[in-house]
């Protein structure tokens, strides 16, 4: 212990001016995101020029820092002047370790709490939040550049070893872009992630402990590639099903799902469509009914698969699909899937049988909280501390609401009551945002808050704001089959566009 506090009080002289810079760049963090606590009062604090400026620096700053420390004693090679003190292993990655704790993981705790008890959040509550957020911190932000750092000799070689990764990542989005961008999970998109940072802290550890006990670079940074491998695979390659299967073992309350229906809506036949679009792809629109949901709950539609047969046996069929965007909730829904025209020709005259699976979030408990205009944040369950201000002479209406290290769990929609001389009405109302179900207190970021408003500018008095919240309860999977159903007689040709 005594050798490692040597060696970092060593680091700490050596490297001041770059510690100092760190601290500057958490202060002006600090500051900033206090101020912009108070914008909805007062727009001058909002410094969004300044706020971006720093969310470039502290990264930067931060990796700057670790590659120093680190490189101080760096491991590649044999011929280090260190290894001659000698330096113990274990001593010497203690005092990196102490190091970066020190100086960025300590600040940004700090700088945290500073910037939530501005915002009138309470603390207390949110500690699970800001304790978790500085593990992702590390995983996020640390660990890796630490790992490439500790398989390099200098920041020539760190800078390729970044840069290598982003120029492959722009050459597949260059060759494929649905890689990149058709991988979207929505709100199960958590559980992409968490895989990834589990591979990055896993292979990150072990390449870090090996590397300072064995200095065998070479096979670091095999397993360093093997690592990046088994990220793109996982995020390319597990199914989406999969991450909604995790999401179902996860509910906050149990469903018998055998009483959940999803059937054809043969009341409303007439939705069906079959669109012929200009890529001579064909988009099939179904309308679905859900019954026999639990008492208070709604349904929403996360995703679906769907496989249509022709009476001599052929067959189209699609993957397990997260939906793209947001649908209704309650109890009626249009399916969309895509399918070959070609396919289509062949079979829109003949009685399909459908099948598919329809995969849904149920919805409950909600609640509604009023926020009455003025200076003073009113804490809403499940979201955190809203506001509602009037604007300049009462021309506009603004209603703003803060979270602490994540988006809200639950879906929040806002809206405005007219003054009782107005009849009490509703003035606005905006729709439900989309979540993320993740089960963990915070989410990955460097903003330890997250924000979210609405505004009407209404030309009647308004009373309040309201802001209401649904909670994801149980996330369920139910089948569907229609029988005899002719595309053709849906058939919808788009007119071509002219200029």
């Amino acid at each position: 212990m005594r050798q490692a506090l040597h060696i970092f009080k060593k680091d700490v002289r050596h490297l001041w001016f770059e510690i100092t810079m760190v601290i500057c760049v958490v202060a002006a963090f600090t500051f900033t995101g206090s101020r912009r606590a108070l914008w909805l009062m007062d727009p001058a604090t909002n410094r969004i020029a300044a706020w971006t400026l720093v969310m470039i620096l502290l990264p930067l700053t931060w990796w700057t820092l670790i590659a120093r420390v680190i490189h101080d004693e760096a491991l590649p090679g044999d011929s280090q002047y260190w290894t001659t003190r000698p330096y113990s292993w274990k001593s010497l990655l203690a005092a990196k370790t102490l190091f970066i704790l020190a100086f960025i993981n300590l600040p940004m705790l700090v700088a945290d709490g500073m910037i939530v008890r501005a915002y009138g959040l309470p603390l207390g509550k949110e500690l699970a939040g800001l304790l978790w957020s500085q593990i992702l911190l590390a995983v996020v932000f640390v660990l890796p550049i630490a790992t490439l750092s500790g398989l390099t000799t200098g920041f020539v070689q760190l800078i390729f070893a970044v840069l290598t990764p982003c120029v492959i990542a722009l050459g597949i989005a260059i060759v494929a872009p649905e890689v990149v961008l058709g991988g979207y999970w929505g709100a199960s998109q958590w559980v992409k992630s968490y895989y990834a940072f589990l591979v990055i802290a896993i292979a990150s550890s072990l390449i870090l402990v090996w590397q300072y006990s064995r200095r065998r670079t070479a096979a670091g940074r095999s397993v360093a590639v093997a690592a990046g491998i088994l990220v793109i695979l996982g995020m390319t390659l597990i199914p989406w099903s999969t991450a909604f299967r995790i999401q179902s073992w996860l509910s906050k309350q149990r469903v018998e799902q055998s009483v959940v229906h999803v059937d054809f809506d043969s009341a409303n036949r007439w939705l069906t469509r079959a669109v012929m679009e200009v890529s001579d792809r064909v988009r099939i629109e179904l309308p679905l009914n859900v019954t026999a949901l639990p008492p208070g709950m709604l349904a929403k539609p996360e995703g679906f698969s769907v496989q249509l047969q022709a009476p001599d046996g052929m067959t189209w069929h699609s993957d397990q699909l997260p939906l793209r965007y947001g649908s209704d909730m309650g109890q009626k829904f249009s399916l969309q899937a895509t399918v070959d025209g070609a396919f289509y020709r062949k079979v829109k005259d003949e009685p399909l049988k459908v099948r598919g699976s329809l995969y849904l979030t149920l919805f409950g408990n909600r609640r509604t909280a009023q926020v009455p205009f003025g200076d003073r944040s009113v804490p809403v369950l499940s979201v955190g501390v809203c506001s509602a201000s009037g604007g300049a002479n009462r021309q506009s209406y603004f209603l703003i609401c803060s979270s602490a290290f994540r988006f809200p769990p639950a879906l929040v929609s806002y809206r405005f009551i007219q003054s009782p001389k107005e009849g009490g009405q509703v003035s606005s109302s905006t729709q439900p945002r989309s979540i993320s179900y993740s089960p963990f207190p915070a989410d990955p970021g460097i903003s330890p808050v997250s924000q979210d408003f609405t505004f009407s500018a209404a030309h009647v008095p308004l009373a309040e704001g309201m802001v209401d919240t649904l909670e994801p309860l149980a996330h369920i999977r139910r089948t569907f089959e229609i029988d005899n159903l002719r595309l053709g007689d849906f058939e919808v040709r788009l007119a071509p566009f002219s200029p």
